[in-house]
């Protein structure tokens, strides 16, 4: 089952919000230094049009030029009072969907093991069909320490587990380790695949930035933004 549905539509639109908010931010924070208020403003304009000169009085257009950018002005703090709420709504519904995904299994982009004395999951999506699969584990080098056959396999998203020991079955130093996956079809040809870090949701933390998920078997947290799918 894929969340893309729940992300893809909300945090382009969302990220978008945040640098639209912090460039409407900047500019009214400093309009709004020079014009605090719409009484501050008529107050001006009032006295401006009582202290012209009566030989050279202002003109038509220079007061409907005043007026159209206060108008401006004003109208872009409304809008920014309007983002920053919309941005609240989204992070609340964000938090919500997040705190769905607690005690379910979900991928992110990577193809990372952090075993460190436990079990540690992986995915990956095959393009097709594949008679043979096998799990490569290697270190930072690139040496591969242990091999998982997953056998014949039907295409689409799958997932495994390693459990942080080497071929002969000993346990190796916790660490961060990479994985591959090289699988085969019918007539032997190679079957492309795709990885995936995996691990069961533990915790949701909120904040400003928006909600990160805490996986089981992963170092660190990850955004709600990067969930690929849920397994």
């Amino acid at each position: 089952m894929s969340v893309n549905s729940l992300t893809s539509s909300i945090n382009p639109f969302y990220a978008s919000l945040q640098s639209n908010s912090a460039a409407s931010s900047g500019s009214a924070s400093s309009g709004a230094s020079g014009l605090a208020s719409e009484n501050t403003f008529y107050n001006l304009l009032v006295t401006q049009l009582t202290n012209q000169d009566p030989l050279n009085p202002m003109s038509n257009s220079q007061l409907s030029s005043q007026l159209a950018q206060f108008s401006v002005a004003n109208g872009v703090q409304a809008i920014q009072g309007s983002l920053s709420s919309l941005m609240g709504q989204i992070n609340q519904n964000q938090g919500l969907q997040a705190a769905s995904l607690i005690g379910k299994s979900v991928t992110t982009s990577g193809n990372q093991l952090t075993p460190n004395g436990g079990t540690s999951m992986g995915a990956y999506d095959l393009s097709s069909g594949a008679s043979a699969v096998d799990v490569l584990i290697q270190n930072s080098a690139g040496q591969t320490l242990a091999v998982l056959p997953q056998g014949a396999q039907a295409a689409g998203m799958q997932s495994f587990s390693w459990n942080g020991a080497d071929a002969s079955g000993n346990a190796l130093p916790s660490g961060t380790y990479q994985f591959s996956v090289q699988a085969s079809g019918a007539n032997g040809q190679s079957v492309s695949s795709t990885p995936y870090m995996a691990g069961v949701v533990s915790g949701v933390t909120l904040g400003a930035a928006g909600p990160t998920l805490e996986l089981q078997g992963q170092q660190g947290s990850v955004p709600f933004s990067a969930v690929q799918n849920i397994i």
